[in-house]
């Protein structure tokens, strides 16, 4: 376990207790955290004249003092965080967890858990083609790029590359969207409007922890087709968006 306490923190530590003659309602809050993620965690905080930044196991807790009325409690796992998360291009999504709230420390005591939401969705995709195919060349884009630091999506490039297995399998982490602009290419060509379908068949990208997603698609010489959890797309092989 790591810590990094910046110098308004140690000065609240300082403070630690309040006398019965004094209004207690400008003592600092005694703040317990729960963290819970499948691996190392960095939480900051943010509040009136006070700073957290600290990394720490998936599973424990910390107190602290925390001021009132309230703090900023930002989670983070499963990526580097600079203020936001950015995915660079070429680059699938992390496997991130990542959450952004304020909670309330007008009291003495609070306990809550660290803010953490599955932020990414593992699309597996799974290619039948035509005997005789050359290898397909893919290439997903879209224009979400990672996290803001307020932990909603950032405008950006997307742009990665999955490699086919031998067996015409492939997975790409993709970062929440916020509409159906996520296409996907192949053969140098081919464009398809992979987010719309998608969203056609369902998906719901609002969803606090994103759910992964298996997809078919099927080639033939004259059409291709987009099947998962019960629903199909086909799109004419000539037709270009």
């Amino acid at each position: 376990m790591s810590f990094r306490w910046e110098l308004p923190v140690l000065l609240a530590l300082c403070c630690v207790s309040c006398s019965i003659k004094e209004n207690r309602d400008r003592c600092p809050c005694s703040l317990t955290l729960d963290v819970k993620a499948p691996g190392e965690v960095r939480v900051l905080m943010e509040g009136n004249e006070f700073s957290l930044d600290g990394t720490f196991p998936g599973d424990t807790s910390f107190t602290c003092l925390a001021p009132r009325p309230s703090v900023r409690i930002t989670g983070v796992c499963g990526a580097q965080w600079d203020g936001g998360v950015l995915i660079p291009e070429g680059e699938e999504c992390p496997p991130l967890y990542l959450g952004v709230c304020r909670t309330d420390t007008n009291r003495e005591e609070h306990r809550t858990e660290v803010p953490l939401y599955k932020s990414f969705c593992t699309l597996e995709m799974n290619f039948t083609c035509p005997q005789g195919w050359k290898p397909l060349l893919l290439e997903l884009r879209g224009n979400v790029c990672g996290y803001g630091r307020d932990g909603r999506p950032l405008e950006g490039p997307f742009v990665f590359r999955p490699q086919l297995s031998s067996t015409g399998r492939c997975s790409v982490r993709i970062p929440r969207q916020t509409d159906g602009s996520l296409v996907l290419d192949f053969g140098g060509g081919f464009v398809f409007a992979l987010g719309k379908y998608i969203m056609e068949g369902g998906y719901d990208w609002e969803k606090p922890d994103l759910p992964d997603m298996e997809m078919d698609v099927d080639i033939s010489l004259t059409v291709i087709s987009f099947h998962w959890d019960g629903w199909t797309h086909t799109e004419d092989l000539y037709y270009l968006i």
